[in-house]
């Protein structure tokens, strides 16, 4: 694990993040994008290493810095490493997984959903404190995969298939 101190700096749109050296992201061997975990004053976190400008940031959690007792723009204490463990939310639970196999328009949605909106169903079904919630949330999530009201991120940005590509002759020669 690596350490260095920083100032914590704003982020635009709320939050705080501090910078970390390049000499302490190469010794840990860390790259852009990067699960990593340590402490900030003491207090555990883990996080996504990101790269702005060239510079390395770490963005830190507003319950990091309330269990650190630190305030924004305070100098605090990092320790960092790489994270390889899985978040909760990374590993399907098998009742989902199970559902997933009785629907194979559902399954394929699945297959191509950004990793975050995975990370989103799975936790409506881990957090349920009931069993029937939990059955309905599965229903649901099932429900709307086999619909295709997911949008895979390949198809995020394409304009709708019913206006895709076509301009007639017709709109072009009213224009004049």
């Amino acid at each position: 694990m690596q350490s260095f101190r920083a100032k914590l700096r704003p982020v635009p749109h709320g939050g705080q993040y501090v910078e970390v050296p390049e000499t302490v992201a190469s010794a840990a061997g860390l790259r852009h994008g990067q699960r990593v975990r340590g402490t900030v004053n003491g207090a555990a976190y883990r996080s996504s290493l990101m790269k702005y400008s060239g510079i390395f940031h770490l963005g830190v959690h507003k319950a990091t810095l309330a269990t650190a007792r630190v305030a924004p723009g305070a100098t605090v204490s990092v320790a960092i490493e790489a994270d390889d463990e899985p978040l909760p939310t990374d590993t399907v639970p098998p009742d989902l997984a199970a559902a997933l196999k009785q629907s194979a328009a559902a399954a394929s949605a699945w297959n191509v959903l950004r990793p975050s909106r995975k990370r989103e169903h799975v936790k409506a079904v881990v957090t349920a404190k009931k069993p029937e919630t939990r059955a309905r949330r599965i229903a649901t999530v099932i429900a709307e995969l086999a619909s295709s009201r997911e949008t895979p991120r390949s198809a995020s940005h394409r304009a709708p298939a019913s206006r895709a590509g076509k301009r007639t002759r017709t709109s072009r020669a009213t224009k004049g």
